[in-house]
Order: C-alpha cells, then structure tokens, then sequence
C-alpha cells in the first residue's frame, strides 16, 4: 500500500495527519484550541488545552513548543522553544473516552514590544498496551496537532503595506511582490485586496486566490518581510522602462 497524508487547514491553522504501519487500530482524538494568545506576564502567561480521546484505546500523547518563524518567502521556519514553555505534563497517556487538561506556562521574556510567534504541538506515539502487532498490511493512523500561539506585546500595531513590484527575472508572466509587516502583531491577509498600478497609467484590482496565489489570505508574522510571485495581470503593461507599485486593503 501506499503511504496516505490528509491535512486539514483553519485560519493559519495547521492540523497534520500521518500514517504509520504498527498496529492495527485507529485511535483518534482531539487537541484544542487551535490558537491562544499568551502575555508575558500575570494570569494570562498560562493557558491550558484540552486532549479528548474518543477512541475504544489509550493513546501516548507527547505536547512539545517550537519558535515560528518565516523567511523571506513566507515560509515557516521551525526551531525548539523549550526555554519559553512549561508544559505539564509534557507526555501523557490517556484512557479510551476519556479527556486529559495539560497546563501551558509562557516563561521567555517578560518586555515583549513585538509579538512572539509559536506552536503548540501535539503529536501521538505509538501506544499498543503491551498487544502484539504480528497482522502485517494493516495501519495506524498517528495523529499530530499544530496550533498556533501568539505572545501579546505591549502595544498594538497593524501595518502591512507593498515595499516592492516588480517582473520576475526568470519568468516575465509573473510578478514579484514584497510586502512589510512593520507593524507589531501578526496579519492574516483575509479578504485581501492587491491594486497595481504600472508606470503607463493601467490599474487592476486583484482579489482572488487565482490572482494573487500563496499571497491570498498568508498570514505575515510581526517584522517579517516577504517576498511572493504572482500571476501578471492581462491589463498591465510590460516592456523596458515600465515600473509598477502597488497597495494592498484585507479584513483586519
């Protein structure tokens, strides 16, 4: 058989599913909330979830911290946070039907001036309850949760704007474009409005996924800037000496 991968996507929510061939059950379960934001200091810098096991079996659930990150082209970067959480408990086995609370405590920096970006994982083990797997073809599922956390920051600012426009070097049907979260909290680009404007006066409005690719609805982290690729429009102009600027409106 083939390996299988299912992934289910909510609002900059990653939920990953992977296959394993071990035993011979499915042990699903559930993992929330899928997003929290923490302060760095007072009641708040704690935060609990909630494991639900649902299943006929016990699973082995291992909850671990990780730094998120993204590079210039908007993609995550991932790297452990373990100085920045206490989690308790950390790995834990829990009971067919039955639930289980695990305790989150923010421990980094207590001046936080930019938002600090996070994930919250939960991932399943292996877990047979001493029963022996000898019925090769058949499969567990393993189930891994990421959710997103957030570390509020003193104050508050939304600023996402175009720095930069212009025709990709290797392909002129695409264009590039830059944008800058100056600003001190994340930005989900929803219901995101592109206006680009060339040098010769031609201006179209773009708003859809085709249009605007992966920069539909990204979430852009506090001081990150990003660099993506876009279908050029049919309106715009092309040729020496033509430049382009852009500005960008989404649902905050």
């Amino acid at each position: 058989m083939t390996k299988m991968k299912k992934e289910v996507h909510r609002v900059g929510i990653l939920v990953m599913v992977l296959f394993t061939s071990v035993l011979l059950t499915v042990s699903a379960y559930q993992f929330s909330p899928l997003e929290q934001t923490f302060s760095p200091t007072g009641a708040d810098n704690t935060k609990t979830y909630t494991i639900v096991n649902d299943s006929d079996d016990s699973i082995a659930i291992t909850i671990t911290a990780l730094i998120r990150d993204q590079d210039a082209n908007g993609q995550e970067v991932n790297s452990p946070a373990t100085n920045y959480f206490s989690i308790q408990p950390s790995k834990v086995i829990v009971k067919a039907q039955s639930s289980q609370v695990v305790r989150v405590q923010y421990r980094g920096p207590q001046t936080v001036t930019s938002e600090l970006s996070f994930r919250i994982r939960a991932e399943q083990n292996d877990y047979n309850k001493g029963k022996q797997s000898t019925d090769k073809g058949m499969f567990n599922f393993l189930y891994n949760y990421v959710t997103s956390a957030y570390v509020a920051p003193s104050k508050t600012i939304e600023k996402v704007s175009v720095t930069k426009v212009v025709v990709a070097e290797d392909d002129a049907k695409q264009l590039v474009v830059t944008l800058a979260n100056a600003g001190t909290v994340h930005q989900l680009l929803l219901n995101c409005i592109l206006t680009v404007s060339d040098s010769l006066g031609n201006t179209v409005t773009l708003d859809t996924k085709e249009q605007l690719g992966d920069l539909f609805g990204m979430n852009i982290l506090a001081k990150k800037t990003v660099t993506m690729k876009i279908p050029m429009p049919e309106s715009i102009s092309q040729g020496r000496g033509v430049s382009y600027k852009a500005t960008i409106k989404y649902s905050k």
